[in-house]
């Protein structure tokens, strides 16, 4: 409940749910690597190289890998975009689905990530 409200009827989450330890796309992929993956989507977006594979590294965390199949076909409408990224981990290579959002300063923020199926 909000301070100073009786409201108990409104939600306040309002946002998908919170990573954790248990999640295995956040277990490989940090915060870093994923702040690093919304910023190579937001300039790919602003070239106007958005239907181009993109690559991201991140030199601290070692890992790497290639966004590809970005869906920008929401993003007018809904402020976000659909995406696929690999992943060179230390874990391996595994193949991962997002969805990336403008956030209040209109720079991408990653707001879902997954293993994808096979």
């Amino acid at each position: 409940m909000p301070i100073g409200s009786s409201d108990i009827e409104t939600p306040l989450v309002l946002t998908g749910s919170i990573p954790s330890v248990d999640d295995d796309a956040y277990a490989d992929i940090s915060t870093d690597d994923r702040k690093l993956i919304a910023q190579t989507i937001h300039t790919a977006l602003g070239e106007n190289s958005a239907t181009e594979a993109l690559a991201w590294s991140n030199p601290e965390s070692g890992n790497s890998g290639t966004i590809s199949s970005l869906d920008v076909s929401k993003l007018k409408d809904t402020g976000c975009l659909s995406f696929k990224t690999t992943a060179n981990t230390i874990t391996g290579l595994r193949l991962y689905e997002g969805t990336a959002c403008r956030d209040i300063s209109n720079a991408m923020a990653i707001t879902a990530l997954r293993i994808a199926k096979a």
